[in-house]
């Protein structure tokens, strides 16, 4: 009889409470920005939980669904929501997604944690050195429809390798490079979010990766505070937002990598080897 094929080393379940928290935070911090809430997510789940980076992520992606899903109803109703720019996003970004998923088997734990503070503080600079970026006339043109499709295939890795669901980095794009304005951005984001958070999510729970109850918890327990947050968003000076958001990934960004940096400098800083004998 042959033995079933290993599968990541079982955590102890996580506390309901602490996964209800979570995604309440995640859930506001969803809607307001437009983002999956995977930069929120992942961090607490391997702070709070104590759940390796690997899992955390597999277990965020999961959850961005339902949150994604009730910000993007309070977009709509507001119709701050962009399906034009959306598609050629959503093409490239399930393709992406599905890439990006099957290297998080293989891809160590430490670069998953570098890649996620690469993409967070990428995105936190943008936020902090030019809040509240000038909007203009959206193009929905043909060649400019088509150049969001390679981006979105990026962004999609991006998010099946670190678990934000890549409004993080598509808000900005979409604000700097075609003059899109913020709350349309971050609706389009949450759109794009959807699809991408369900492919990853799938191939996920079959690699058996990740936590569903965990994902539910979080997903369920968000859903009210991403509709809220999200009609609070398209009243918000988009300045004071940029700025606070900015601020928050900057502090996700360093909370993730900060093992590492512990690490790094209890070596450097370590008793020097004793003199060798003569």
């Amino acid at each position: 009889m042959t033995s079933p094929a290993p599968s990541s080393p079982a955590a102890p379940p996580s506390s309901a409470g602490r996964l209800a928290a979570i995604g309440v935070v995640a859930g506001f911090m969803s809607g307001l920005f437009g983002v999956g809430g995977g930069v929120l997510v992942v961090p607490a789940l391997v702070a709070l939980c104590k759940q390796d980076q690997r899992r955390a992520v597999a277990t965020s992606l999961m959850a961005i669904g339902p949150l994604a899903i009730s910000g993007l109803v309070g977009y709509a109703i507001h119709r701050q929501v962009d399906v034009y720019l959306a598609v050629p996003l959503v093409i490239g970004t399930v393709a992406g997604a599905w890439v990006g998923s099957t290297l998080l088997r293989t891809v160590s734990l430490p670069a998953l944690r570098w890649l996620f503070a690469a993409a967070t503080l990428a995105a936190a600079f943008r936020l902090v050195l030019d809040p509240g970026v000038p909007a203009g006339e959206v193009d929905h043109g043909f060649w400019t429809l088509a150049l969001l499709v390679p981006i979105g295939l990026a962004v999609g890795v991006l998010s099946g390798l670190t678990g934000i669901g890549g409004g993080a980095v598509m808000v900005p794009i979409m604000q700097l490079g075609f003059a899109v304005p913020a709350a349309l951005a971050k609706g389009t984001s949450l759109l794009v979010v959807l699809p991408t958070s369900l492919v990853s999510g799938v191939r996920n729970v079959r690699a058996r990766l990740g936590s569903v109850r965990d994902a539910a918890w979080i997903g369920l327990s968000g859903m009210v505070a991403a509709f809220a947050a999200s009609n609070v968003s398209v009243r918000l000076p988009q300045v004071v937002a940029d700025l606070l958001f900015g601020l928050f990934l900057i502090f996700v960004a360093l909370r993730t990598i900060w093992p590492d940096l512990r690490a790094w400098w209890a070596r450097r800083s370590g008793p020097e080897p004793p003199p060798a004998q003569p």
